[in-house]
């Protein structure tokens, strides 16, 4: 957004200059020995390419478009229509003032106990951003009396009792789990105990997440929702997970709920967007030496072309270097997105999602102006949970009393020959009713795009290669991905000191 104010880690990026005038010849840099290559500026990347950089890499980061962020690009409103090939342009008598929208390509909030923050905290990037609480964590709910209806999630013993959600014996049991959980420590064994009069020690090191939940005598639904809502799983592979795994999960849920102060959900969100993150990991890798490049030369042209970027190799097939044209890059390994790769990834499925912008908050929601609703697979009659985030002036990605809304899911049938908006039609009808139905629509975006996966982890030819974005709402599985490549990269875990 044009109103952004600048924001910056001192000193600014390392930018090689493309002219001969400038400061540094593109191709002079290119020949130097680095220790790292990353392609692409994606958040994933990004992040990689800081870390590396604070553990004493020398890093080259490339990026092929002349703009921030790969596929989590954050576009203003005239980027978004023209991605979508609208033939109109946006106005302000439809949308609200032009300027105030940033909208994020993958948009995800950040779990305020979570990794993430924890590796923004380590960097230090957490000073040089601004962060507000989320709204509200909602969970779609069908029944035959009652049809479907949106619920916030009851994760205190107080919300528990008054929630209706639950019937009164379940509120009960709901608010004996939730008191118990927060109160367990998962290294202590002594504490693993739980009931009333007669305690029951739980052994949670042996016994799997369907026996745990069994001991609770949890209704299905309430399961349900303890598991894809607060611990995050995607399906109902808690039933075979090791129970401390579930516990240890469903305890970062509360926990965030009161990591920072007024916070009404366990999530947050940067002002202006996830389009900061990628752009301030990438000036802390500049702090630490690094260097990278945006494909454009003074005058905005492109410096090179789609197949100018590849790897070099030697006789063993060991990456050695980067090619850009005629000039190599040297190199001890490349990192990178899948799109730079696809010989060396495999599909896992699709992604189908629906972008809408918004006149008034979400139906069903308390007016929150920013939330997350997941709307578990079985209440939807489908394999893959539906996910829906929202969010809007109060976190300055939308002008005021204006919203933008991301619906998303895996695809789950062919969907050859279909357009977007019939795949979306038939894989997120639930959600896009819910949207639709509280008449706030004013404009809607469909978008499918493949998930693609490294074929192999990277440890034989040193091309590392990250996962696409799924469609959770949430950075949990992303920031798993940037950490297991950090292993895979460095041989070792990344040791996140809060206070360093």
């Amino acid at each position: 957004a044009a109103s952004r104010p600048h924001r910056q880690l001192q000193p600014e990026p390392q930018c090689i200059q493309t002219s001969s005038d400038g400061m540094e010849d593109w191709r002079t840099a290119f020949a130097e020995e680095w220790d790292a290559v990353v392609l692409g500026t994606g958040m994933k990347e990004c992040l990689l390419s800081g870390l590396l950089s604070v553990a004493g890499k020398k890093v080259l980061h490339l990026e092929r478009n002349s703009y921030y962020g790969g596929a989590s690009a954050s576009l203003d409103i005239g980027q978004l229509f023209e991605k979508f090939g609208c033939a109109e342009k946006p106005t302000e008598a439809e949308l609200g003032k032009l300027r105030e929208y940033a909208v994020d390509m993958v948009p995800k909030f950040i779990m305020a106990g979570g990794k993430l923050v924890k590796v923004l905290i380590h960097t230090k990037v957490a000073n040089y951003m601004e962060f507000k609480p989320v709204d509200g964590s909602f969970v779609y709910r069908h029944s035959d009396k009652k049809g479907g209806k949106v619920y916030k999630v009851p994760i205190t013993p107080s919300e528990a009792l008054k929630s209706s959600l639950l019937g009164m014996v379940e509120k009960t049991r709901m608010a004996q789990f939730t008191s118990w959980v927060a109160s367990v420590k998962t290294d202590d064994p002594k504490t693993w105990s739980a009931g009333g009069v007669m305690k029951t020690k739980l052994p949670l090191d042996t016994m799997n997440g369907r026996e745990f939940f069994k001991y609770w005598k949890l209704e299905a639904g309430t399961v349900e929702v303890l598991t894809h809502v607060c611990a995050l799983y995607r399906d109902n592979s808690f039933n075979e997970a090791p129970a401390l795994e579930v516990v240890t999960k469903m305890q970062l849920y509360l926990e965030s709920m009161t990591r920072f102060a007024g916070m009404t959900s366990p999530y947050l969100y940067p002002l202006y967007g996830l389009g900061e993150l990628p752009q301030a990991f990438a000036r802390l890798a500049a702090v630490h030496g690094g260097t990278y490049m945006l494909n454009r030369d003074l005058d905005g042209t492109p410096v090179f072309g789609p197949d100018d970027l590849k790897v070099e190799y030697d006789p063993e097939g060991v990456c050695v270097g980067l090619k850009v044209k005629d000039v190599v890059a040297r190199t001890k390994m490349v990192v990178g997105d899948p799109s730079y790769f696809p010989d060396k990834c495999r599909r896992r499925g699709k992604v189908v999602r629906a972008i809408a912008l918004l006149s008034q908050p979400l139906p069903n929601t308390n007016d929150a102006p920013s939330c997350q609703v997941i709307f578990p697979a079985a209440q939807v009659n489908r394999t893959n949970d539906l996910y829906l985030f929202c969010c809007g002036a109060s976190h300055k990605v939308a002008p005021q009393s204006r919203y933008v809304a991301f619906l998303s899911s895996n695809v789950e049938g062919e969907c050859d020959g279909m357009s977007a908006e019939q795949v979306a039609q038939r894989e997120l009808n639930v959600g896009l009713n819910l949207l639709t139905n509280g008449g706030g629509v004013v404009r809607i975006f469909y978008d499918v795009y493949e998930l693609l996966v490294p074929n192999s982890d990277g440890d034989a030819d040193r091309v590392f290669i990250s996962e696409s974005f799924d469609p959770t709402s949430h950075f949990e599985t992303a920031i798993n991905d940037v950490l297991a490549m950090y292993k895979r990269i460095t041989g070792s875990d990344l040791v996140l000191e809060e206070g360093a």
